[in-house]
């Protein structure tokens, strides 16, 4: 730069790498001021000095923190008061890491989802097995449909609705929660009969969760397990596939059930790649390993 006092309002948001429009908006807001308006032209000018308060306030704006709080930062002489600002924006800033991470985990969890249900979907895998459902800690609501005028459609919708108004009650952020739903049954024969009133809707619960209002731990327990594929309405032929399997094989069932949604409303709106896992536990593990819990 050249060795003179002041700089016409183009040479200094050049230079500050601003808009002039953006100067102007500074200035009105308090957060500066010309050093010099010529009276006739009504041209700004600016001094090196007032350039570095310019770069302040663009610092401070990528710290976080608003044009407001800069103002009430730099009209000041008060050092307290800017190291409590400070400390205020790093525990702003803490908790925003935090909420980011848990939006990741959810994201991930969800991707998670979607690359399971593809794979089932192009293999058709439908196979009967076992497999070890590790606990782990859920956010749960429970519904209970008795005396209810909802068919099973209209109750599924109405307690995921009510799943998340609840959450949101208890101090959970939607991503406090992630992967698939799971919905629990007290009777596989009465979800087969179409008679199930009651409805236990877990997700799981992610570490850094704020609350722990309306969570269990839910697993540690072997079951029959099979992935069902197509609309909710037809899941029936799966459970009656699985039921002849564990006769079968000699497997004796704790008579609930759990649905594992991977592919869903929330993620296809075609039916027809609907994927449900669906869990039958298996007795002669629960008592011993002291997580019964209370699901029945």
């Amino acid at each position: 730069m050249k060795d003179r006092t002041l700089y016409s309002i183009g040479e200094t948001a050049r230079t500050c790498e601003v808009t002039p429009r953006m100067l102007r908006h500074y200035e009105s807001l308090g957060l500066l001021k010309p050093d010099r308006v010529d009276p006739s032209s009504h041209y700004r000018y600016y001094s090196v000095e007032t350039m570095r308060r310019i770069q302040t306030i663009r610092y401070l704006v990528d710290e976080g923190f608003s044009l407001e709080e800069i103002r009430d930062a730099i009209t000041s002489d008060d050092l307290e008061g800017l190291q409590a600002k400070f400390m205020e924006k790093i525990d702003e800033t803490q908790e925003k890491i935090e909420y980011y991470h848990q939006r990741l985990d959810s994201l991930k969890s969800w991707a998670a989802l979607i690359i399971e249900g593809k794979q089932t979907l192009r293999h058709r895998e439908t196979e009967i097995k076992t497999r070890f459902l590790p606990q782990q800690p859920y956010f749960y609501y429970i519904e209970d449909f008795t005396g209810s005028s909802l068919s099973p459609r209209e109750c599924d919708a109405y307690i995921e609705t009510r799943y998340f108004t609840q959450s949101k009650g208890y101090g959970h952020s939607m991503v406090d929660m992630g992967g698939a739903f799971h919905v629990l049954y007290d009777s596989y024969q009465d979800r087969l009969d179409g008679r199930n009133t009651k409805m236990t809707l877990l997700q799981i619960l992610f570490p850094n969760s704020k609350s722990r209002e309306k969570t269990m731990e839910f697993g540690g327990f072997m079951a029959v397990t099979s992935y069902h594929i197509g609309p909710l309405s037809e899941i029936g032929d799966t459970y009656r596939r699985m039921i002849e399997w564990t006769r079968e094989h000699g497997y004796e069932l704790e008579g609930n059930s759990c649905e594992r949604h991977i592919l869903d409303v929330y993620s296809t709106v075609n039916e027809d790649n609907f994927v449900t896992e669906v869990l039958l536990p298996v007795k002669g593990n629960y008592q011993e390993l002291g997580l019964l819990h209370n699901w029945k």
